[in-house]
């Protein structure tokens, strides 16, 4: 069974584009609190920024996972298929790795606190959790009810950033040969899931409005293979990691161009798909400034901190201006 590209558009506005709703897509704003949350976690412990503003961002990650992971969870018959329903959603599919992937920057941050045998026991779990997630999502994309105009930039995350990130954290929970493995995954999946993401954005129609934003994530491949070879080689500047720079600051410049393609519109909750890739851009800015010893580096560090600061006040007060709006119009009617 395939679905058409007006289907495809309606599916991608109904989830992408009501705020009200705890859809997996609501995750997005998770995501963006865990990844600006582990960019002032690094600049806490390289730059001795002020702890508590990581500690706002994780609560605040950690808070909003749960309530949307709760709601969504599968513990009835009704919910079961409403979760096998999202696996094939050509625009919310995808999302569903948002679970165990902002679970695991939430156990490399409160992990430690917890001893290294809990740490590592929840890690392990999370990857698994994750390998099943991207597992299932393939099976359903090889089905053949996948059309290429299915396709978004918002496939990137599960089998591309998702191996990338699981690395960093079996790096740090003593797992290098599992985070190897994870790089490796993570690499396969960005040659082949991205070269078909590029020839959809080359060849398809555009992108429906509420997923514009997703471009943004084109930047996070490079941005978290960077961080996550960082941590494997202990920070060592080599040339590997000199040639996945100059692909993020190709990416960063293309961004410039595409800015005006989400300023169109209006704000809707899509809008989160910025958050990440920019607390991910700032977490590797700051680990590339720590292993240069640069004060150009530290300069722009802080610049992309600053940045990532800044769009994460935005779309939150653009959220909540977005969330009251319905109800003082419905007020004005009455």
């Amino acid at each position: 069974m395939t679905h058409s590209p007006q289907a495809t558009v309606e599916r991608a506005r109904h989830s992408a584009g009501d705020s009200r709703r705890l859809r997996h897509s609501t995750l997005g704003i998770s995501l963006g609190f865990g990844g600006a949350g582990s960019a002032w976690s690094l600049a806490h412990l390289y730059f001795g920024a002020p702890a508590f503003i990581s500690e706002i961002l994780f609560g605040a990650s950690a808070l909003w996972w749960l309530i949307v992971t709760a709601a969504r969870a599968p513990l009835t018959p009704r919910r079961f298929a409403y979760l096998r329903d999202d696996f094939r959603n050509p625009s919310d599919g995808p999302l569903l790795a948002y679970i165990p992937i902002i679970a695991l920057l939430l156990t490399s941050h409160y992990g430690p606190h917890l001893g290294s045998t809990a740490q590592s026991a929840l890690s392990l779990g999370f990857v698994a959790l994750l390998s099943l997630v991207c597992a299932r999502l393939l099976a359903v994309w090889l089905s053949g009810e996948m059309q290429l105009e299915h396709i978004h930039p918002g496939y990137a995350l599960p089998v591309i950033a998702g191996p990338f990130i699981a690395s960093m954290t079996l790096t740090a929970t003593g797992f290098p040969s599992l985070a190897v493995g994870a790089i490796a995954v993570g690499g396969f999946y960005w040659l082949s899931m991205g070269t078909i993401i590029f020839l959809r954005l080359l060849h398809g129609p555009d992108l429906p409005r509420p997923l514009k934003p997703t471009l943004a994530v084109l930047v996070t491949p490079p941005v978290t293979a960077g961080l996550a070879w960082f941590s494997l080689r202990n920070g060592i500047l080599d040339a590997v990691q000199q040639g996945l720079a100059g692909i993020i600051v190709l990416l960063l410049l293309m961004q410039i161009f595409l800015a005006s393609r989400y300023l169109r519109g209006g704000f809707h909750i899509g809008w989160w798909a910025l958050a990440f890739p920019t607390g991910a851009m700032a977490s590797y800015a700051i680990r590339w400034s720590i292993s240069s010893q640069s004060s150009t580096s530290d300069v722009i560090a802080w610049i992309a901190l600053a940045f990532s600061a800044i769009l994460l006040v935005a779309l939150m007060v653009c959220t909540i201006l977005s969330a009251r709006r319905p109800s003082t119009q419905a007020a004005q009617q009455d």
